[in-house]
């Protein structure tokens, strides 16, 4: 059966589909936005035809790769495309009627047009021979640019092919790119690895902390988007290396390099309440020098600083070599939370931002670079909540109330210098060195069980993190690195609240209206290692390391009960003074053998560590010995076919959160301690996956199984009362821990649509200990599913549509809680033409465990945008919450309570913005 009768039998079939889908909405058995996409696919595919054929040359041989499009008649537009596979045939759609030109060229071959004449859903069958012939070499770059170009390591996306008119920064497009996936967020990912970095012309500014030149930099200045795969942040490991990191470069149109660019765009709610939403960037990317200026300020919810704190905590991998201390963080005692889960933040965000980012890349010499990047963020947040907690435990029960109003003041300042210096061709020096300082100022209004308590919390964060790599690539395939780095951090934090929930605690204590809780926690690290890396000629792998890590934590709280001023009680058993010192001398090795097409490596890890804890009364010391192995296989089957494995037995160290030995308070009504001993944790874990496909083909598919085993693991004893809960930690043996995950990334290149479908399931077994009882055993389980569609005509309308499901169920010897989520959304494009486009976004939420009137959400939000005669201007009306949805419920089960919250909602608003580019 030939290719064009196949296509006419696929089309029957979608319209019998469509019509199933049909008589499924009548009876009510899918909901509409299930079906509106299947409904809104037919009608696109009724009309579609399908030219197909060969291209050969003179001599009948097949032409690879030619060019095949399909344009107006008169006005030489092309309104589809196509190329030439491995045996000079191609397939050609469109749902255009009337009469064309068919056109065919080739690198180094003269064009041949043919008209055509084309109806509703017909087959054509149109062969062509091309002759050899001479161009000049700017014709033949032009006529032969593909939207996807694959260079070994490198997969190259021209960014107009993927432009549908409605993409305002680089953000918008990155998601219209296959295989790339943006989170709501912002976070990317190709094929399932978050990227490394974003560059542009081959320059970071950002590192992890992307998101501030992904949301922000104008679209129209990117000409190609760079995919670069098995990435190595030193360019003297490129090579020898065993890499599986991503990064992607921005390539920038010529019109914009070498020239200073931005915009700047006001915008003003109109018919809503007071609502501002004003960015301004300012860019150049010079040879020489780059440069890239942001300011924004907000109140429609946007939380710039959530993407500020992704700059500053972000992380590189662990494994990356030569580094060393990437894993150092400060322990925080408490929080207030503003979190939502499973809605977007920007719905419940009551903010007033502002942030300045000043970056700069400087070429001093041919051998010497210096980044300088500079920010300030000032945020003040509102945030309402309330709602309820059901506790069943053992044979008691009891609900707690809870209506929460917060306020939060957060003022960031930070600063990042980085220096390279190539010494030569094979050496390397870098210098980096980051110092932070926030304050975060947070009050709140409670009212817990009718009783109206206020808490403030004041916290602060200082940090300096200096670090200094040597590379030194003394052969073609050796690499010697040479890294030391030392970081600083405290976070002193004071916590009040005037409500006295503790009289079962303190029975003795009367008159108290004030609670007070001072803490700090400060912590000193530094670390050496010297990592060597040897490429064999056979292209196996020597790795081999050597390295010195010393961290000092100290940790005070003093805990206070307060009539006024006046102290009452200040018990010894909410009193922690706490030192603890770990110096770890480590050595390790591993060895990647090559053979054929899989690769068998074996990691082993040797630490001596010296552990010293020293608190109010007592000082303990210990000098264990940890070690830790993992070996893994790899089978590259062939070019799409990949399947991998590895086991791996790790011992981790006791960190400061765990050891100290009397109550910290974490909350209104909640007390924590840890095990006031010394622990090292084993777990195993094994891990299994398989790829089918590669980046950029139309089908790709993977699964991954990976199983967990914990030894020992830290696990809580519980005490919870109506008003109180008090937690220790505790070591209990044996937990475990499987997980399953499956996806399928198709493109049918036939309806222009690309569609996803994710599976995951997890299962978690631990024990624990609540309310005096024995260790009883706990099951959560966790399935999750779903699938999506975009599509990508290259007419006026498109559509992205998906849908997931969220099941979670707890399980304990005594009660099973069980909870579902379905998540869907509809986003519609309708590009009307190159001034004017509109795109409108739907969301439906809804929970099984609700009650009717509560257990579905829905959310419409729009954008316009129009684009006058100067091209310079731009304006856009943007709407929010157009159903004015005021409250959005939540339900989420644990294995000792249920709980429903309410969170409040930004208005609808309407914000008229205008744009000027320069």
């Amino acid at each position: 059966m030939n290719a064009p009768k196949q296509r006419i039998l696929v089309w029957r079939f979608l319209n019998s589909f469509r019509s199933i889908f049909y008589i499924l909405i009548k009876n009510r058995t899918l909901s509409y936005y299930s079906c509106l996409v299947f409904i809104l696919l037919g009608n696109f595919l009724s009309a579609q035809s399908t030219i197909s054929g060969t291209v050969k040359d003179s001599i009948a041989n097949p032409i690879v790769s030619a060019n095949v499009f399909l344009k107006q008649k008169d006005s030489q537009t092309i309104i589809a495309f196509a190329y030439t596979d491995q045996k000079g045939q191609y397939v050609l759609q469109s749902d255009a009627t009337g009469e064309f030109t068919l056109s065919f060229s080739g690198l180094g071959y003269a064009t041949q047009n043919v008209e055509v004449t084309l109806e509703d859903h017909i087959a054509i069958q149109k062969d062509a021979v091309l002759y050899a012939t001479s161009y000049e070499l700017d014709e033949v770059i032009i006529a032969s640019e593909r939207a996807i170009t694959e260079k070994r390591d490198t997969i190259v996306f021209n960014a107009s092919s993927f432009k549908q008119g409605e993409e305002a920064v680089v953000e918008d497009l990155l998601r219209k790119l296959p295989g790339v996936d943006v989170s709501e967020t912002g976070t990317i990912k190709v094929d399932g690895r978050e990227v490394e970095k974003v560059m542009v012309e081959g320059d970071d500014f950002f590192k992890k902390g992307y998101k501030l030149l992904t949301k922000n930099l104008n679209v129209d200045a990117v000409d190609k988007v760079e995919v670069l795969r098995r990435y190595s942040n030193n360019k003297l490991l490129k090579g020898i290396e065993e890499s599986e990191k991503v990064a992607l470069n921005l390539k920038l149109d010529e019109d914009f390099k070498r020239e200073w660019f931005g915009s700047i765009s006001p915008g003003y709610g109109v018919i809503s309440e007071d609502r501002y939403d004003v960015d301004a960037t300012v860019s150049s990317f010079g040879k020489k020098n780059k440069y890239f200026l942001l300011g924004s300020l907000n109140n429609i919810g946007e939380d710039v600083t959530d993407d500020v704190r992704g700059l500053i905590e972000a992380q590189n991998y662990d494994d990356e070599p030569g580094m060393v201390g990437e894993n150092q963080r400060v322990y925080s005692l408490i929080t207030l939370s503003a979190q939502v889960p499973g809605l977007k933040k920007s719905r419940t965000n009551f903010n007033n931002a502002e942030l300045v980012s000043l970056n700069s890349i400087f070429k001093l010499s041919s051998k010497i670079d210096l980044k300088v990047l500079g920010l300030f963020n000032s945020d003040n947040t509102k945030f309402f909540r309330e709602g309820f907690d059901a506790f069943f435990i053992n044979t008691s029960s009891f609900t707690n109330t809870e209506n929460y109003a917060l306020g939060k003041t957060t003022n960031v300042g930070f600063g990042r210098v980085e220096l390279n210096y190539d010494i030569s061709e094979t050496k390397m020096l870098e210098y980096e060195g980051k110092y932070n300082r926030s304050s975060v100022k947070t009050g709140s209004l409670l009212v817990f069980n009718d009783l109206e308590n206020n808490e403030e919390l004041d916290d602060t964060n200082a940090l300096h993190d200096h670090m200094v790599k040597y590379s030194n690539r003394f052969k073609d395939n050796k690499v010697l690195l040479l890294t030391a780095r030392y970081i600083n951090e405290k976070k002193p934090q004071e916590y009040t609240t005037n409500q006295f929930l503790f009289e079962e605690l303190f029975p003795a204590v009367q008159e108290v209206n004030r609670i007070q809780q001072f803490s700090e926690n400060e912590f000193k690290y530094t670390g050496i290692k010297a990592h060597v890396l040897d490429r064999k000629k056979n292209k196996d792998l020597l790795d081999f390391s050597v390295g010195y890590e010393f961290r000092e934590d100290e940790l005070f709280s003093d805990f206070f009960l307060k009539e006024n001023e006046n102290i009452v009680l200040n018990p010894e058993e909410y009193k922690n003074s706490i030192k603890y010192q770990t110096h770890d001398l480590y050595l390790s090795s591993g060895y990647r053998k090559k053979l054929n097409n899989t690769s068998i490596g074996f990691n082993l890890e040797g630490h001596q560590l010296f552990n010293m804890l020293d608190e109010t009364n007592q000082k303990v010391e210990e000098s264990p010995v940890l070690v830790n192995s993992k070996l893994s296989f790899d089978w590259e089957i062939n070019k799409r076919n990949r399947a991998f494995t590895y086991i791996e037995n790790s011992n981790s160290n006791a960190n400061i959160s765990d050891l100290y030995s009397n109550y910290i308070s974490t909350g209104y009504r909640n007390f924590s301690r840890g095990t006031g001993k010394f622990n090292q944790l084993n777990s195993i874990r094994i891990f299994a996956g398989y790829n089918l496909g590669n980046f950029g083909d139309r089908f790709i598919a993977n699964i991954s199984l990976s199983y967990i085993k914990d030894k020992d693991f830290l696990s809580t004893n519980s005490i919870i009362t109506q008003n109180v809960i008090q937690t220790t930690k505790l070591i209990i043996p044996d937990r475990e821990f499987y997980r399953i995950n499956a996806g399928l990334d198709r493109y049918l290149r036939f309806i222009r649509n690309n569609i996803k479908i994710k599976f995951s399931y997890s299962q978690a077994e631990f024990k624990n200990i609540v309310n005096s009882t024995d260790l009883r055993s706990v099951e959560n389980q966790n399935y999750k599913y779903g699938f999506e569609i975009r599509s990508g005509f290259r007419g006026i309308f498109n559509y992205h549509f998906g849908t997931t499901w969220d099941t979670t169920e707890i399980e304990t010897t005594s009660v099973t809680n069980t909870a579902t989520q379905n998540t869907s959304f509809l986003d519609l494009s309708f590009v009307v033409s190159s001034k004017l486009n509109l795109q409108l976004q739907s969301e439906r939420y809804y929970f099984t465990n609700l009650e009717n009137d509560d257990n579905t959400y829905n959310f419409i939000d729009f954008e316009i945008n129009y684009k006058p005669n100067n091209k310079a201007l731009s304006f856009s009306l943007i709407g929010n919450n157009l159903l004015n949805t005021e409250s959005f419920r939540n339900y989420l089960v644990s294995d000792t309570n249920i709980s429903s919250t309410a969170y409040r909602l930004l208005p609808r608003y309407a914000l008229l913005k205008a744009s000027y580019r320069f």
